[in-house]
């Protein structure tokens, strides 16, 4: 599950941060990876875009509640893989 750390949902909440109670934002994760997309309750939530340390491989797609739903694996060497939901 894909959730900010409540000192990032908290600076969201005091309008400093991205992410929070709902909208779009950025949160770069301390091993250089990131998540760029849709939040609400300082989770992942609507379209976003996830990736890997030092730009190895992401994940883009939709997202429900800090889980990837539907979209699309792009592992580091290149392959896809795709997730659709049941």
């Amino acid at each position: 599950m894909l959730e900010a750390p409540l000192s990032a949902a908290d600076d969201a909440a005091a309008g400093t941060g991205g992410v929070g109670g709902g909208g779009g934002g950025k949160f770069v994760f301390e091993d250089g990876g990131a998540y760029c997309g849709g939040w609400l309750d300082g989770k992942a939530h609507g379209y976003g875009v996830c990736t890997g340390p030092r730009g190895q491989g992401e994940f883009a797609g939709e997202w429900t509640h800090g889980y990837e739903t539907t979209g699309t694996y792009t592992w580091p060497n290149g392959a896809l893989a795709v997730l659709t939901s049941l």
